[in-house]
């Protein structure tokens, strides 16, 4: 009878974890969602002797993404026409008109606040250096 009770437990508690899993999913797609203003935006540089390089971008009360259901961005800039969210990984993919895609951890995403950071590895000066980009966002 215990063994019983223990698999009903662990069958409640999976049951529970995956509903709470593909609630959390579908959120994530659902509260992108809306008009965003760029608050800041950051881009880090690590050469490979470890010298860094930070350049604040200035940006505009102008500057919006809009984010549909769909898919479809508007964007101010013209520089993204679609985006996709990976639930798993909370990874979101911006897609520019060449459908060249730019990946972006979602760092932070609730009803006022969106955060979201690109880390990548490219060559300068034939040496490896590490760029991190993260831009912070207000909904509109």
């Amino acid at each position: 009878m215990k063994s019983f009770n223990l698999v009903l437990w662990l069958c409640t508690f999976c049951l529970a974890a995956l509903s709470f899993k593909t609630s959390s999913q579908q959120s994530y797609k659902k509260m992108i969602v809306g008009k965003w203003q760029p608050v800041s935006s950051t881009a880090e540089g690590v050469e490979a002797n470890g010298k860094r390089t930070v350049h604040h971008s200035t940006l505009s009360r102008n500057d919006v993404m809009q984010f549909n259901a769909d898919g479809s961005i508007i964007d101010s800039g013209q520089i993204y026409f679609s985006y996709s969210i990976d639930p798993d990984d909370k990874t979101l993919s911006l897609f520019g008109n060449t459908n060249d895609e730019r990946k972006f951890e979602i760092v932070q995403l609730d009803k006022t606040t969106m955060k979201i950071v690109s880390r990548d590895n490219d060559q300068y000066r034939g040496e490896p250096f590490r760029i991190t980009w993260t831009i912070v966002f207000k909904r509109k």
